[in-house]
C-alpha cells in the first residue's frame, strides 16, 4: 500500500510540474493571440481571453456546455481573473440560452 501511494504521489508530481513548466507557453500564446480556445463546436468549449479595458487589466474564462437532457441548450459561465480594477464590482456572470440547431438561430432562455 505505501509503495502505491508514493507512485500516486510522484505522479502527481510530475503532474503539477509539467503545468508550471507549460504556463508560460500559455501566457505568451494568450498576449500574442489575445485568446485561446479548447475546442470547435460553439455550444462545448472553453475560451481564455485578455481583458485589456481603460479602468480593468486581466484574463476572462469562459465556459459554454451542453445542458443534460436539452440538447439544444447550451449554459456559459464566464469568469474573470482581474490583477487590476479600478473598483469596479465582480463582473462573473452564467447564462443558459437555447438555439435551433438547424437553423442555428436564438430561441431564447432556457427553462430549468
Amino acid at each position: 500500500m505505501k509503495r502505491w501511494l508514493r507512485r500516486f504521489g510522484y505522479v502527481l508530481f510530475v503532474i503539477i510540474w509539467l503545468m508550471v513548466m507549460c504556463f508560460p507557453t500559455f501566457a505568451f500564446a494568450l498576449a500574442r493571440n489575445g485568446q485561446i480556445e479548447v475546442g470547435s463546436n460553439p455550444r462545448n468549449h472553453l475560451r481564455f481571453f485578455m481583458v485589456q479595458e481603460e479602468n480593468a487589466d486581466g484574463i476572462g474564462v469562459e465556459w459554454t456546455r451542453p445542458l443534460p437532457g436539452q440538447p439544444s441548450c447550451a449554459k456559459t459561465s464566464v469568469t474573470y481573473l482581474l490583477w487590476e480594477n479600478d473598483g469596479g464590482q465582480n463582473q462573473n456572470v452564467t447564462y443558459c440560452q437555447c438555439g435551433d440547431p438547424a437553423a442555428g438561430a436564438a430561441l431564447g432562455a432556457c427553462k430549468q
